[in-house]
């Protein structure tokens, strides 16, 4: 090659050159409106990200600081202190050994007397 044809183009075009118009303002674009059902949309989806959001912290806090297991203490241990004819009773019932019909009849039973704010002789005041 040459030094004369260095720098040249072939085709003979000219150079591409932009043309640029300081007269011609720009427009910025306005944001659509959202329409109703996609702001309550919106809403939900927000909503249901701080629930799930929350549940994600308890499961992290359970798994940082798990519960500390007591030997001596069973989750199945039912305690119920009561009175009967004014006279203070207390019962210790181990939940794993009763069947599921005798663990509904407890909880009716339990609920009914509760619910009838005490109005029968035996009446539960406290369940540890």
């Amino acid at each position: 090659m040459s030094s004369k044809n260095y720098g040249q183009k072939t085709c003979g075009t000219p150079p591409y050159v932009q043309k640029i118009r300081f007269e011609n303002k720009i427009k910025k674009r306005n944001p659509q409106k959202i329409c109703s059902d996609c702001k309550e949309t919106s809403d939900s989806v927000k909503l249901f990200s701080s629930k799930v959001n929350k549940l994600e912290e308890i499961v992290d806090n359970f798994y940082k600081n798990p519960i500390k297991k007591n030997k001596n203490k069973q989750i199945s241990i039912f305690n119920a202190k009561f009175t009967l004819n004014n006279i203070p009773c207390e019962l210790e019932y181990d939940l794993s050994k009763f069947s599921l019909e005798n663990l509904h009849k407890l909880v009716n039973f339990t609920t009914q007397n509760c619910n009838n704010n005490n109005k029968y002789s035996s009446s539960i005041e406290k369940i540890d």
